[in-house]
């Protein structure tokens, strides 16, 4: 058995995520691949979401927050829940750098998945942990607009043109949030 052989007969079946969430499964059978297969996958993975998304909602402060109103500006999306361990450790990171760069075009969202939170509850423990950027109370339904999140926390970029470019699964930091703002002009 050739090298070759040896290395894509465990592919069989092997699934890739696309980063809309769907999932793409290569099959191989006489040396190639059947279906859009691994190529495909890993461009559309570099290309992201291409369309501005539209997301409006109420933070748990009552204020409506729009997407399309932060045209020009970079947007994170962080989600997470008041129950998550590495979500409360990223917290301060995120309002000391959601501080840092509110000139500089960036803005930071926290979408929460706590179901047992009230909007107050939510808006009184982003006080004590001193977040200064919106928080908002979300569902599943409202998260499907932004693709697959496998877990919290979870956190995506949308860039200037209100285009989702980038995400990042699990506790980040504002290095690695620069570092995707620069790998995503």
């Amino acid at each position: 058995m050739s090298v070759r052989k040896m290395w894509m007969k465990p592919m069989l079946g092997v699934l890739v995520m696309q980063p809309w969430g769907a999932i793409n499964a290569g099959l191989y059978r006489t040396g190639r691949w059947l279906g859009a297969g691994l190529g495909l996958s890993l461009l559309l993975s570099t290309a992201v979401w291409a369309a501005p998304l539209e997301f409006s909602k109420q933070d748990v402060n009552g204020k409506t927050h729009a997407l399309a109103a932060e045209r020009g500006n970079y947007v994170v999306i962080n989600i997470w829940a008041t129950w998550c361990p590495p979500c409360r450790k990223e917290l301060p990171e995120l309002a000391e750098f959601a501080k840092t760069h509110a000139k500089d075009h960036i803005k930071v969202w926290g979408l929460s998945v706590d179901t047992n939170q009230s909007p107050a509850e939510l808006s009184l423990f982003a006080e004590e942990n001193h977040l200064g950027y919106p928080i908002f109370k979300t569902t599943p339904n409202e998260l499907a607009l932004f693709g697959n999140v496998p877990g919290i926390p979870t956190t995506f970029l949308i860039n200037p043109k209100g285009e989702l470019v980038a995400r990042h699964v699990g506790a980040i930091t504002g290095m690695q949030l620069m570092q995707m703002i620069k790998n995503n002009p």
